[in-house]
């Protein structure tokens, strides 16, 4: 015959399909709004062990507790009983025979040990009916029905106390039908999370999912995500984490690292292809102006035609400080195709305070531009009339220091812009965070 249908344990749950291909129902709980697939005897278990349920069924926590009393009841009464009799006779059982004082020593002993192994197994059967933690299905009245009379797996939610036993449930016992030991549990599966993508803002996390009552009265929402359809009870951290699982979502973030909209780029399956790295900042640091002798053409060389340019001074001023350009410093330029310059200088800067500190200041980069342009950039005057958006003298720059006040330079990296103004050469340099 077909088995009953338990309406306390449908009406519990609410049922609903995750994704329109889905041909398994899901249902979630009404009490604790956790999801799980439709599985009547797995809702049974859940119900068992849910706090929010039993706190308002008191009814089934009391099933559960009398379910604990009758298997050990049940112990008791189907154990073997043994009592010492008159002249040392030995009974098994309410309506054992005895032997007389007068009969075989042996026979009397050989009892005896019979009669302390039956005692020693009767001790065993009442200590497991004591300290059992639920009792089989096969040991309930079958006239005490009830919506919970059933086997609850105690790795649900691990170690807990049924609501009004009292009885601890511990993790390695799996209770089953027909069965008096169990296998331990098994690990629980820890879900991976893609640790290369970027933290999700809050306001990220709402727009993913829909939220929606999913019962007229409850008091707790649930959250339906957009990308994958899966619902669950409503909690931004729990949002967050799903969404660094979801698969229609982790492939919207891809699209988002900017590596990824190149013309080339790598494969969706590479490592790479995931890395959502931060982007530097510019920030302008320091300007400094150097005061040039005249180019000193020295010839053509391996690469080029080479020049010597000769600082005789100048100042800089910035945001950690302020201070003079000595004398002395040296610029090599190396031409190429009269349009391209090479430029590669080292300078010696000192701050203005009462103790100076002295920083190295290298410069290298390229000055580009048209011909007639670079030509006119050569003559101190003429280089008054060209402006600085006609040509592009683009540098890196590396400061280096033993002075423990500014140490922090010797890890910092700055590029920058220039330009030809007289005889003076103007830097702006913007460090790289």
């Amino acid at each position: 015959m077909p088995r009953p249908i338990e309406a306390d344990v449908h009406s519990a749950f609410m049922e609903f399909r995750n994704a329109a291909e889905e041909k398994c129902m899901s249902v979630q709980c009404l009490f604790c709004h956790q999801v799980r697939a439709k599985n009547t005897t797995r809702q049974k278990q859940h119900l068992a062990q849910c706090t929010q349920y039993l706190a308002q069924h008191p009814e089934a926590a009391a099933a559960i507790k009398s379910s604990l009393e009758q298997h050990a009841q049940g112990h008791h009464d189907g154990s073997v009983h043994v009592s010492g009799g008159h002249g040392g006779a030995i009974s098994h059982g309410p309506a054992g025979h005895g032997h007389g004082a007068g009969q075989d020593n042996g026979g009397n002993n050989a009892n005896l040990n019979a009669g302390n192994q039956a005692q020693n197994q009767h001790q065993a059967a009442v200590n497991v009916g004591a300290n059992s933690v639920y009792p089989e299905p096969t040991s309930l009245d079958p006239h005490q029905h009830s919506n919970l009379g059933f086997t609850p797996n105690a790795r649900i939610n691990g170690t807990s106390t049924p609501h009004g036993t009292g009885t601890p449930i511990p993790q390695h016992v799996r209770p089953m039908s027909g069965a008096p030991s169990a296998p331990p549990a098994k690990r629980q599966k820890t879900k991976q999370t893609n640790p290369n993508l970027p933290e999700i803002p809050l306001t990220e996390v709402h727009a993913a999912f829909v939220e929606f009552q999913a019962k007229e009265g409850d008091k707790c929402l649930s959250a339906k995500c957009i990308y994958c359809n899966q619902v669950r009870a409503k909690n931004t951290s729990r949002q967050r984490e799903h969404l660094l699982q979801c698969p229609g979502y982790q492939a919207t973030m891809k699209d988002r690292i900017p590596a990824n909209n190149l013309l080339h780029h790598f494969d969706d399956d590479d490592v790479a292809a995931s890395l959502a790295l931060p982007t530097p900042t510019l920030e302008l640091d320091f300007r400094m102006s150097i005061r040039v002798k005249p180019k000193m053409n020295i010839g053509n060389g391996t690469y080029g035609r080479q020049s010597w340019i000769s600082c005789i001074g100048g100042q800089w001023a910035g945001r950690w400080g302020k201070g003079n350009v000595l004398a002395n410093g040296q610029d090599t330029q190396t031409s190429f195709k009269e349009t391209e310059t090479k430029i590669d200088a080292r300078y010696l800067i000192q701050t203005n305070e009462e103790n100076p500190a002295m920083i190295i200041c290298k410069v290298q980069g390229w000055w580009v531009g048209e011909k007639e342009i670079m030509e006119r950039l050569q003559d101190p005057v003429a280089a008054d009339n060209v402006a600085a958006n006609r040509y592009k003298l683009r540098v890196h720059i590396k400061l280096e220091t033993g002075d423990d006040r500014y140490e922090d330079l010797n890890s910092g990296i700055w590029v920058g812009s220039g330009c030809r103004r007289g005889a003076e050469i103007v830097y702006d340099a913007y460090r790289v965070n």
